[in-house]
């Protein structure tokens, strides 16, 4: 029964996301966030057995992050939470164009006194034998971060016959970015982050090349250097971008990591392709309609999901915000505090200071 599991297995950024909807004087809401925790979340709530591998330190913060993780089943025996780690902060404040249309801005500043919050750390290279030993072997590896450890990681479950997914937020020249393309099956990228890789890398790098267009949907090459685009799905009003390409990633690895790399080596078949694409593409549009990264696992039952993707792919409906609006299921992570006196607990180097709770 076990070696039916699609079992994935990640590395990357991992952080807490503290969510403010216009002021800094709104309530905050707290969430596992960053592309590696999302979409692990995410594959957990899909059906996926997910197991994230980080290195966090033993803060508040890494408490409300390793809380929210778990809430959502995902296996957080890898992340190690040691003094030389780090809890990365990003605050996710939901703004509005002048046009009343959404819009998000990432920070990485405590707006009241100005201090950085923690940035990322890699898992140390010394650490992978020790990793390798505890690591279950995985259909899927994902990473997001271009490091020695994630590499060694990443080949590791390559020789395993995992299928190896990198979603690289930057773009270099480096050995190391030539080494996980080399590693990988798949790329997938925001053309938001990464502008120029079709001319620095004019023909195909690995079996799989995925690049991300916004509202304008996708673009992909598979097994050959010919770009072909995918049209966008749409929905009703949006409310939050944020997360939409973390739940595309999720669907395209729920669908390819059961058929395995095989299906990749041996199959040529575009249409089996842009089926999976599409089906990656509908899960993010449609969690364009809630706050927050994981919003739609907040709003919709798992058994009622495929049905509405569905729909949406067959353009049968349009669905909007209001239609769940009466129908939360389960609620982030929140902390009983406004949000100055929440950073002050968040950089405080007291671990031992407790939040006033947890919901």
């Amino acid at each position: 029964m076990e070696e039916n599991v699609n079992r994935v297995v990640g590395t990357g950024l991992v952080a807490l996301d503290v969510i403010l909807n216009g002021s800094s004087e709104s309530i905050p809401s707290v969430a596992s966030g960053g592309s590696c925790a999302n979409v692990l979340a995410i594959l957990s709530f899909l059906g996926s057995k997910s197991h994230l591998i980080s290195r966090l330190n033993n803060t508040n913060a890494a408490k409300l992050l390793l809380a929210d993780l778990r809430k959502w089943n995902v296996d957080t025996s890898l992340i190690s939470t040691k003094d030389d780690g780090s809890t990365p902060i990003i605050i996710h404040r939901i703004l509005q164009d002048k046009r009343g249309n959404p819009k998000h801005r990432f920070e990485f500043k405590d707006p009241f006194s100005g201090r950085w919050f923690p940035s990322y750390k890699p898992v140390l290279a010394i650490t992978v034998e020790e990793l390798k030993q505890k690591i279950p072997k995985p259909k899927v590896f994902y990473f997001d971060k271009i490091n020695r450890a994630s590499i060694e990681l990443a080949k590791i479950s390559r020789q395993q016959n995992a299928l190896i997914v990198f979603e690289p937020s930057s773009l270099n020249e480096s050995r190391l970015f030539k080494e996980c393309l080399e590693v990988s099956h798949v790329l997938k990228f925001s053309k938001d982050r990464i502008k120029k890789y079709s001319e620095i890398f004019p023909k195909i790098q690995v079996p799989l090349e995925i690049e991300t267009l916004g509202i304008h949907g996708l673009k992909y090459r598979f097994k050959s250097s010919k770009w072909k685009h995918l049209k966008p799905f749409i929905v009703g009003k949006a409310i939050d971008g944020a997360g939409a390409g973390d739940w595309c990633t999720a669907g395209i690895i729920e669908h390819l990591g059961p058929k395995g790399i095989d299906y990749l080596d041996l199959n040529s078949n575009w249409q089996g392709i842009e089926e999976i694409l599409n089906y990656g593409q509908a899960l993010g549009a449609l969690n364009c309609l809630f706050v927050g990264a994981k919003g739609i696992m907040e709003y919709i039952q798992k058994v009622d999901l495929g049905k509405l993707i569905a729909e949406i792919q067959n353009e049968r409906m349009q669905p909007n915000a209001e239609e769940f609006s009466q129908i939360k299921l389960d609620s982030k992570v929140s902390v009983n505090l406004e949000a100055r006196s929440l950073f002050r607990l968040l950089l405080s180097s007291n671990s031992k200071k407790v939040l006033p709770s947890l919901g």
